[in-house]
C-alpha cells in the first residue's frame, strides 16, 4: 500500500534557524523515507537543498549503518554512551 500523504516523522534542531526532518512520502508512485534540512522562513519552516530520499526498502539497511556509525563514533570517543558530545580536553599549560 503506497504512502498517500506525507508523514513527519520528527525533527531535530540544528540550529537556531535549522531543523532536520524525518519524513516519509511518496514520488511518482516511490515510497521514499527522507532526511533533510528545513530552514525557518517567517512563521514556518521550508525544506531546503541539503538532505537525501532513498527508497523505504533500503531503510533496514541505513538504520544498520547508522548505529554502526554511533558504535564507530563512541569507540573514537567523540560521542558518549548517552548521545552527548564529550567536553573538548583542558589545553595543556606551558611550562614556563
Amino acid at each position: 500500500m503506497p504512502i498517500e500523504e506525507d508523514v513527519i516523522v520528527g525533527s531535530i534542531e540544528k540550529n537556531k534557524r535549522e531543523e532536520i526532518r524525518v519524513t516519509l512520502s511518496n514520488f511518482k508512485g516511490h515510497d521514499l523515507v527522507g532526511c533533510r534540512v528545513w530552514f525557518k522562513a517567517g512563521d514556518s519552516y521550508k525544506p531546503s537543498s541539503k538532505g537525501i530520499s532513498v527508497n523505504v526498502r533500503v531503510l533496514p539497511r541505513l538504520i544498520g549503518l547508522l548505529e554502526e556509525a554511533e558504535k564507530k563514533a563512541i569507540e573514537l570517543g567523540v560521542l558518549n554512551m548517552d548521545g552527548e558530545v564529550p567536553a573538548p580536553p583542558e589545553p595543556e599549560g606551558e611550562e614556563q
